[in-house]
């Protein structure tokens, strides 16, 4: 057996016979002819001291090591078909490709619309999103977005980053909760009600908690959770009430839950990254108008809802 090590040529047409089941539609695939890639699997077997196939019937069978030895084919050659199929899209895109990261809590209100409103000014544009914290990346393991949304305000050097818009937190209940009678909420209004925190390390859970802490009111702490959505589930399901942003608790006033003003106000920030050393996608700026004409939107439904 000899100790060299297989080449790329060699597991590529391994590979396409195990995947196409004979050596003609592997032939076929890889743009060969049956005898070469015959020859060629013959080598192989050669090279590597035992045999891949069974001859039986004028076909090829797989013997158990073939199996196996295809198991690790697959899996090394998925990273290549993932750069592959970017390539391809890529190359169909007509215009460009823009990239976003979005916090889920912007990724499932205002993204899909301010999304909707770009493709049908750009048609031809590609766009893939991701629902990752990008404040998780930086220039050291390298950026992977043209644009990044996130809450609070990052001052990092490595991207420039910019207020969007400024909320205010609401507090949050079903219907038939004693609370919805209010016209608005502060936080004596709280005490000893069952309420639903978002995730110990959330910035808005820890400002939300000083303003308690400062009233002295005691709440039930019931439940806590790291979405808002999930936050929004457990209310309407009668579980407890809380105080989140209001763009996501906007999204589900129309299953039933009621939105009520916070005293003393809270800010929820909106912001937006990019990589300073990233190339600047043209479309990037028109997505940016697209959300900030939709979080003014937002904002005036707010304010005639009286909840800022």
């Amino acid at each position: 057996m000899s100790n060299n090590h297989i080449n790329l040529r060699q597991v590529e047409i391994f590979r396409a016979t195990m995947k196409f089941g004979t050596v003609t539609a592997a032939a076929a695939a890889l743009g060969s002819s049956q005898p070469t890639i015959t020859r060629e699997l013959s080598r192989l077997e050669k090279h590597i001291g035992f045999p891949l196939f069974e001859r039986r019937l004028q076909r090829l069978v797989p013997t158990a090591k073939a199996l196996k030895l295809f198991e690790e084919v697959q899996a090394s050659f998925i990273g290549l078909d993932r750069i592959n199929g970017f390539i391809v899209r890529l190359r169909d895109a007509s215009e460009e490709v823009l990239t976003v990261a979005s916090l889920p809590a912007f990724a499932q209100t205002i993204l899909p619309e301010a999304i909707a409103r770009l493709n049908a000014a750009q048609p031809g544009l590609t766009l893939q999103i991701s629902t990752v914290d990008p404040r998780n990346q930086s220039s050291v393991s390298g950026y992977n977005f043209d644009i990044g949304l996130i809450e609070d305000i990052y001052t990092q050097r490595d991207a420039e980053s910019r207020v969007l818009w400024v909320f205010k937190l609401v507090a949050i209940m079903p219907s038939d909760h004693p609370l919805a009678q209010r016209d608005h909420l502060e936080p004596h209004d709280f005490e000893d009600i069952n309420f639903i925190s978002l995730g110990s390390q959330d910035p808005y859970r820890l400002s939300v908690e000083r303003v308690f802490d400062m009233a002295e009111t005691k709440r039930r702490m019931f439940l806590s959770s790291q979405s808002a959505n999930s936050v929004c589930e457990l209310v309407l399901k009668g579980l407890g009430v809380s105080i989140i942003n209001p763009l996501t608790a906007l999204s589900y006033e129309k299953h039933g839950l009621v939105l009520k003003r916070f005293l003393p106000a809270q800010d929820f920030v909106l912001s937006v990254l990019r990589p300073i050393n990233r190339p600047v996608i043209a479309s990037s700026d028109a997505l940016l108008s697209h959300l900030s004409r939709i979080c003014a939107e937002a904002h005036q439904t707010l304010v005639q809802k009286n909840l800022e």
